[in-house]
């Protein structure tokens, strides 16, 4: 039984194995099925965010310690978990790795829903972490084996919907039932709705290898990632993500809560306005990213990163207003523009990423760019929550939006430089394709 990956050509068709599920050998169906399971673990990730509030007042909890469980607590897990991870996902078991990986945060999920402390929370947060640790870079992989070089930015985009739309439903969802159902149900309820979505990716997509990973002597890839380090763009490219998600991680921790109390608004509100906002903005540019990368890129792979240089430039302006505009609206807008940000940047960061890597070494370039954005992107939340709280007494409720001001905008101009760094070195470590 063989796939074809969209161009039909003789070259393009890659065996699928017996055991894979009935939609292994449909490759856009399954890019479907995995945007709704990475749908699913963006929801689960955000629910914290939008449920802050509620949170903070029933365990008693400041600033600084929401920052930690959101922030590193969350991200060391995630960040130290998806290499191995990763390395199994090389090995050709791409669904088994999905499969597994949901079942468990969204059985921590709900646990999160029973807690009755902020370490207990803390606790349930990081095994949705280890859960949410091993989905991506696997279906990082599965996509990357199953598309053309000249295809894959747009179809990693598309999967990529995952995340403005997780979040947004994240956000939506999430304020909505947070207010007629309480916090705790709506964690117990998307848990249990993301259980059953585990059985239905097992099914759909099989228990065998996606495709046959081994070396030509028969070889597994071993355990490692340091040449992957060898290319300056490379490294490069990984610090820049890495200060793309300090300012998103901080801003995804702490927008609703900023809008709560600088805006006055309720917990449905703030998930509505900024969830539609931020998400169907955050989808929109991130198609249009991949499109525009895949289309420029086929003449010079360095737009693959220019893309992603050219838009932080031109969000910048609307980041620094974000957080003392005194219009709601115009409050909603811009900071829906700093959330667009880190969605965005990922179809074509990833699609590079995946140039520079020979091919038994993908899973892992993703998954090295969840540890560095997990590392140092889980700051984010911590140094914006310590901010916060430092500036309180002088502040008040304007507090919090004064430390996201210091922080986002400058973690995204940052990252442009580092991209334009890599450029310097990107065409010529780019890989031969398979």
């Amino acid at each position: 039984m063989t796939a074809r990956t969209g161009d039909e050509s003789a070259d393009a068709i890659i065996p699928v194995a017996p055991r894979s599920g009935w939609l292994a050998a449909r490759p856009w169906a399954a890019v479907a099925l995995l945007t709704v399971i990475g749908i699913v673990n963006f929801l689960d990730r955000v629910l914290p965010s939008i449920l802050a509030e509620p949170i903070k007042r029933e365990l008693v909890l400041s600033d600084t310690t929401l920052g930690l469980i959101n922030g590193v607590g969350f991200l060391f897990i995630y960040a130290t978990a998806c290499i191995p991870l990763a390395h199994l996902s090389d090995r050709g078991r791409y669904s088994v790795v999905i499969s597994i990986s949901l079942a468990i945060w969204s059985a921590m999920t709900m646990v999160g829903g029973w807690v009755t402390s902020g370490w207990q929370l803390a606790v349930s947060r990081m095994g949705v972490a280890l859960g949410e640790a091993g989905a991506t870079p696997a279906a990082h992989a599965f996509i990357t084996r199953r598309f053309p070089p000249d295809r894959r930015a747009a179809a990693l985009s598309v999967y990529m919907l995952c995340i403005p739309l997780g979040s947004m439903a994240g956000f939506v969802l999430g304020g909505f039932m947070g207010e007629t159902l309480g916090w705790r149900r709506t964690f117990i309820l998307m848990g249990a709705i993301g259980l059953a979505l585990a059985l239905t990716a097992y099914l759909a997509l099989g228990r065998g290898p996606a495709a046959p990973v081994a070396e030509p002597g028969g070889e597994r890839p071993p355990l490692r990632v340091l040449p992957l380090f060898r290319k300056r763009s490379l490294i490069a490219t990984l610090a820049g993500s890495s200060f793309i998600l300090i300012g998103g991680y901080a801003t995804t921790a702490f927008a609703p809560a900023f809008l709560m109390r600088s805006h006055a608004m309720t917990v449905g509100e703030a998930g509505l306005k900024f969830g539609l906002m931020g998400g169907l903005g955050g989808a929109l540019t991130l198609v249009i990213a991949g499109w525009l990368a895949d289309r420029l890129s086929a003449r010079d792979p360095r737009w693959l990163l220019g893309v992603v240089i050219l838009m932080i430039a031109a969000a910048l302006p609307l980041s620094i207003a974000a957080f003392s505009i005194a219009d709601q609206t115009l409050a909603v807008v811009c900071l829906a523009v700093n959330y667009i940000i880190p969605i965005a940047y990922a179809g074509p960061v990833i699609a590079a990423l995946h140039r520079l890597s020979p091919l038994e070494f993908r899973a892992r370039a993703s998954a090295l760019l969840l540890f560095c954005s997990g590392v140092f992107g889980g700051l984010g939340p911590l140094i914006v929550g310590a901010i916060s709280d430092a500036l309180a007494p002088q502040y008040g409720v304007e507090a919090l939006g004064r430390a996201l001001q210091l922080l986002v905008p400058t973690a995204y101009g940052i990252a442009a430089l580092l991209y334009s760094a890599a450029l310097l070195t990107f065409r010529n470590e780019v890989e031969k394709e398979d």
